[in-house]
């Protein structure tokens, strides 16, 4: 029974901590590999290699490291300043 508990205690180490930090590895080297150029076939399986490992990571863990979706901030345009030499 030891032997069971130990196996079982390194598999759910692998999905809750290992997958999700290997995910969250990928994921940056290909934001890095982006950053230095825009067509690069790196980045690409990088981002696939990421995909993949995030699909056995569980746990809180995973849940903050996943890539969440980029949300864009609008600004609104000044409003014209009023002319100052009207009398």
């Amino acid at each position: 029974m030891r032997t069971t508990t130990k196996r079982r205690a390194g598999q759910l180490a692998l999905v809750t901590v290992a997958a999700p930090v290997a995910a969250w590895a990928l994921e940056q080297a290909a934001r890095r590999a982006e950053a230095g150029d825009q067509i690069s076939s790196t980045s690409r399986r990088l981002r696939q290699g990421a995909d993949f490992m995030q699909r056995f990571g569980r746990g809180p863990l995973a849940d903050r490291l996943r890539q969440r979706p980029v949300t864009t901030v609008t600004r609104r345009q000044q409003p014209p300043q009023p002319d100052q030499h009207r009398g």
